[in-house]
C-alpha cells in the first residue's frame, strides 16, 4: 500500500476522531479542522520526503538525516512512523501549542469586551457549552492535559511522556486546571452555601 493510500485511510477512517481530538483541545471546530489538516499535511510531507522531490547537499557537505537514514545521496528517506494515528495526533497536540504560543503575544493587544456571564438551566446542550466554556480559561498546558487524562483516557506517565514534561508538573497542571474548572462549572447555588459556612 503506497502513502496515498495510507493517508487517505487514515483521513476517512479516523477523520473524525482527529477532529474530536482536536476540538477537545481548542473548543472550535473551525481551527480543530484546520489543525488536523495541517497534522495530516504534515504527515503527508514526512511520508513523500521533504518537498516531494530529491534534496541534494551542497558542494563539499554531506547531508546528515534525522531519522536515521544514511544521507550519503543527498537524499533524505521517507519513514512512515509506526503508529500514524498517534502521530498525528501528537501534531495536532504541537500545533495547538506552538498556535497558542504565536497568539499569546497579541493576547495583550486583542481588545477585551466585557461579557456577562449567563446561566440556563442545565441540560445536556448547556452542561456541554460550560464544559467547553471552562475549557476555554486553563492554559494550552493545563487544558492538554486535562484533554488527554480524562478525555483520552491516559494515565499520568503517559501524558508526561506525550506532552515532553515530568508527572509531577503534569499533576501540578491538572491540580490547578480542576481548581479552575470546579470555579467555573460549580452551581451557582453551592458556591452561595459554600461562602455562608
Amino acid at each position: 500500500m503506497g502513502w496515498h493510500e495510507d493517508l487517505e485511510l487514515l483521513a476517512t477512517q479516523r477523520g473524525g476522531a482527529l477532529v474530536g481530538y482536536a476540538y477537545t483541545l481548542c473548543g472550535d471546530v473551525r481551527q480543530a479542522e484546520d489543525l488536523v489538516q495541517e497534522a495530516l499535511v504534515k504527515y503527508c510531507s514526512r511520508l513523500v520526503g521533504r518537498g516531494g522531490r530529491r534534496r541534494r547537499a551542497a558542494s563539499g557537505m554531506r547531508a546528515v538525516p534525522l531519522d536515521g537514514g544514511d544521507g550519503a545521496d543527498g537524499e533524505e528517506p521517507a519513514r512512515a512512523p509506526q503508529h500514524p494515528e498517534a502521530y498525528v495526533r501528537r501534531m495536532v497536540l504541537n500545533l495547538y501549542l506552538d498556535g497558542w504560543r504565536r497568539s499569546r503575544k497579541w493576547a495583550d493587544i486583542a481588545p477585551r469586551v466585557a461579557v456577562e456571564d449567563v446561566r440556563f438551566p442545565d441540560s445536556g446542550v448547556t452542561a456541554r457549552a460550560d464544559v467547553v466554556h471552562a475549557l476555554t480559561r486553563l492554559t494550552p498546558r493545563q487544558r492538554a492535559s486535562v484533554v488527554l487524562r480524562y478525555f483520552e483516557d491516559m494515565t499520568i506517565a503517559q501524558v508526561a511522556e506525550a506532552m515532553g514534561t515530568a508527572p509531577g508538573t503534569v499533576k501540578r497542571y491538572l491540580h490547578d486546571a480542576m481548581r479552575t474548572l470546579r470555579d467555573v462549572l460549580e452551581p451557582v447555588e453551592a458556591a452561595t452555601e459554600g461562602e455562608r459556612r
